[in-house]
C-alpha cells in the first residue's frame, strides 16, 4: 500500500529531503523509494526528474541520483531570488486577489497562530511555505506563482537545515502583509514583503557547507 496518503509522490519524496531523511549528497535509489511508497519505479523516476528541475535532486548520466548539496552558494541564490521576486508577487496579489485567496491565507495564518499558542514552532516552517505559496497563487500570474512555489519549498529545506530566524517574530510579518493585500494596498504589500524576506534570509549557516551537505551514505530506508 502506498504511504503517500493523499500527497503526490513528488511531495512525498521532497518531504524526505526537507526533513533531512534524504540527506544532502546521499544517493537516492529508485527501488528503495518504490518499495517505500508502494509504487513502481516508473513514477519514482518521473518524480525525481521533477525534483531535479526544482533543485532538490542531482541526476547524473551514470550512477544513482543524489540529493543536491546544500551549499552556501545555493542558500545565497535562493535568498537573492526571493528578494527579487516575492515583493513583486505581493504587490500583484494586492491588486488581483479574490475572496477565495484571502480565505486561504487567513486559514494559514490561523493555523500558525495556533502553532505558536501551543508552542509547536516546528510547524511554522511548513506553514510559512504555505503562506508564501498562497500569496503567489493570489498574484494573478501563474508563471510567477510557479517560481515562488519552488522557492518556498527550497526555503523550507534551508530553514530546517539551518539556524532559522526567529520564526515566531517573523510570523507576525505575515499578518501585516495579509492586511495590506486585503486592503488592496499594493505599494505597502510590496514594501512589507521586501522587509520580511530580507529578515528571513539574513541568517548564517549553522555549520560549514561541507558539513551541512552531509555524507553520501544511503538515506532511503524506511
Amino acid at each position: 500500500m502506498s504511504a503517500i496518503r493523499g500527497r503526490t509522490l513528488v511531495d512525498a519524496i521532497r518531504d524526505l529531503v526537507v526533513a533531512g531523511e534524504l540527506a544532502p549528497g546521499s544517493r537516492v535509489t529508485e527501488p528503495a523509494l518504490a518499495e517505500r511508497f508502494g509504487v513502481s519505479r516508473v513514477p519514482v523516476r518521473e518524480a525525481l526528474r521533477v525534483l531535479a528541475a526544482e533543485g532538490f535532486i542531482d541526476l547524473r548520466p551514470y550512477g544513482s541520483p543524489t540529493v543536491q548539496l546544500l551549499t552556501e552558494n545555493v542558500v545565497r541564490e535562493v535568498s537573492d531570488a526571493r528578494n527579487l521576486l516575492e515583493p513583486n508577487v505581493a504587490r500583484e496579489a494586492a491588486l488581483h486577489r479574490g475572496d477565495a485567496d484571502l480565505a486561504t491565507i487567513r486559514s494559514i495564518l490561523t493555523e500558525g497562530d495556533e502553532a505558536i499558542a501551543e508552542r509547536e514552532l516546528h510547524r511554522l516552517n511548513r506553514l510559512n511555505s504555505r503562506f508564501h505559496n498562497a500569496v503567489a497563487s493570489a498574484c494573478g500570474n501563474s508563471v510567477l506563482g510557479a517560481f515562488v512555489h519552488v522557492l518556498s519549498n527550497r526555503s523550507e529545506w534551508i530553514n530546517v537545515a539551518m539556524i532559522a530566524p526567529n520564526s515566531e517574530l517573523l510570523w507576525g510579518d505575515h499578518r501585516e502583509i495579509y492586511s495590506a493585500i486585503t486592503r488592496g494596498d499594493a505599494p505597502l504589500a510590496e514594501a512589507l514583503m521586501a522587509a520580511h524576506v530580507r529578515r528571513a534570509t539574513s541568517v548564517d549557516l549553522r555549520t560549514e557547507p561541507a558539513v551541512l551537505a552531509g555524507s553520501a551514505e544511503e538515506s532511503t530506508q524506511t
